[in-house]
């Protein structure tokens, strides 16, 4: 990731930051302006109310792109000087995370996809293990992918067995790689 990218990644979070908190105070002023409309001009309740909840709905979908483009950059080590980024990262580092995706991992374990996980159970066996061992800390864009790995339902070859073992394999060794003593 170039600092070009890096650039217009923060500007994006900003503008939709931006879009989220004014769509979402207009809606509350809307829905303020409806209530005050049921006594005064009580035709023009409704209407607002409307609007309100639609410009709200509008504030909440640039919160959720916002948070998924958060999300995709936590994986970039580039990306950790937008802080938002770093304070998301890093979140996933903390041991009470990691104790969470470690028993994730240990819950697919015990219910495998038809074939099983293969010669890739060893290897998720270990990555729970080094997840519960607090002696090692963990690279945040390791634990960003182990997070994708626990919860992606579509991207993740832990919960999609049709993306094959193999990439099973390389997710779970590419966490593994981000362990290091302390």
């Amino acid at each position: 990731m170039d600092a070009r990218t890096v650039d217009d990644a923060a500007l994006r979070l900003r503008e939709l930051q931006r879009e989220e908190r004014s769509d979402l105070g207009l809606a509350a002023v809307a829905v303020g302006l409806s209530l005050l409309a049921t006594q005064l001009w009580p035709d023009l309740a409704v209407p607002l109310f409307l609007g309100a909840a639609f410009v709200a709905a509008r504030g909440v979908g640039a919160a959720l792109r916002r948070l998924e483009l958060v999300d995709g950059l936590a994986v970039e080590h580039d990306a950790y000087v937008i802080a938002e980024v770093r304070k998301r990262a890093f979140r996933n580092t903390a041991p009470e995370r990691r104790r969470l995706f470690a028993s994730y991992v240990r819950s697919a374990l015990l219910r495998p996809p038809p074939g099983g996980f293969g010669a890739a159970a060893v290897e998720l066996e270990a990555l729970v293990s080094e997840l519960e061992d607090e002696t090692l800390t963990l690279d945040p864009a390791c634990a960003a992918a182990c997070e994708r790995l626990v919860n992606d339902p579509t991207g993740s070859p832990l919960l999609n067995a049709d993306l094959g073992l193999a990439v099973l394999r390389s997710r779970v060794r590419q966490i593994r790689s981000g362990f290091t003593s302390r």
